[in-house]
């Protein structure tokens, strides 16, 4: 009796943390799919797509895979019995490959922003500052591609090179997992780092720049610019902190502890994402747009739409 009152609550447990991250899904598709549209919008229309512009149209793909993905991997362990093997394994896979995909283009984006603002004129600093402004291209895809070689990589020294004559050695599979324990470490660990170098000098160029234009009584709207993307990498350096920190400790999770991992880690790329709509002038003036013109249907009146936006200015 006690155990099937233990099992139901635990059932109950899941249930709730499954639909919670079903919410949260529903909200991140609808914000990543807002990002990824009016960039794709704008590549159609032949307009142009600045450096900046790719990066977040990748971390918004990334990130809509990550929230399917996540919500199929806890449905999967809601129902572990009734959902195939393969379904499960995918789903895993998935989440495994955009989150870790999203952690390094967003690091890849505030290393993009420092770039861009600083005016040292060291030679080796304007060398990697070519490269980094002029092959954004090939930095999203090796970001995507270190993604996919982890996975592929963890997955296989567990699933293959760790079974033998079609049974489990615990001792090779247990290093097997200490193994990808370390990789996976190194890979959250070091775009973290890199965040971290890139968020601290970010903000102390944009508060030398801020302190000069103050003293000099030159404030202009590239003072509240730089305002804003202060506050933008304060919050977003944040954000990305507590996800990396919580990615860490998923090696750890029991079935229970894995949901609340799911429901946990699915809120943080949500508030990256709003973050990046009200920082990114095209992404704020296309989301204003559409909730002035709901707004406008509501109420039935008829309002003037803001001016069309002739080109994206992001710093």
């Amino acid at each position: 009796m006690a155990d099937s009152t233990e099992e139901a609550s635990i059932r109950s447990h899941l249930l709730f943390l499954t639909s919670l991250c079903g919410t949260e899904t529903l909200v991140g598709l609808l914000i990543q799919s807002f990002i990824v549209a009016v960039n794709v919008i704008d590549w159609l229309k032949q307009r142009s797509v600045g450096a900046a512009d790719k990066i977040i149209t990748f971390i918004g793909i990334s990130r809509i895979f990550f929230h399917t993905a996540v919500l199929l991997y806890s449905i999967s362990k809601l129902y572990n019995n009734r959902i195939p093997e393969i379904v499960i394994t995918l789903s895993h896979f998935i989440r495994n490959i955009s989150n870790l995909a999203s952690i390094w283009l967003s690091t890849l984006l505030s290393v993009f922003f420092y770039v861009k603002i600083s005016t040292f004129h060291n030679v080796f600093f304007l060398r990697l500052k070519s490269i980094i402004l002029k092959r954004v291209t090939y930095l999203i895809i090796g970001s995507v591609l270190l993604s996919l070689g982890y996975t592929f990589f963890g997955y296989m020294i567990l699933n293959v090179n760790y079974f033998r004559n079609g049974t489990q050695n615990d001792y090779s599979y247990s290093r097997g997992r200490k193994m990808k324990m370390y990789v996976y470490i190194f890979c959250v660990s070091f775009p973290f780092l890199v965040l971290l170098i890139a968020s601290f000098l970010l903000i102390i160029l944009l508060g030398f720049h801020i302190r000069r234009m103050n003293n000099g009584g030159n404030v202009t709207s590239s003072t509240n610019t730089y305002h804003r993307i202060m506050k933008f990498t304060v919050l977003s350096f944040l954000s990305c902190a507590l996800n990396d920190l919580v990615n860490l400790f998923q090696m750890f999770m029991q079935l229970l502890n894995i949901i609340w991992f799911l429901a946990a880690i699915n809120i943080f790329p949500i508030l990256h994402s709003v973050l990046l709509i009200f920082v990114a002038m095209k992404l704020r003036n296309q989301f204003f747009r559409i909730v002035r013109c709901r707004t406008d249907r509501l109420f039935n009146r008829k309002t003037p739409g803001p001016p069309e936006l002739v080109e994206e200015t992001h710093l």
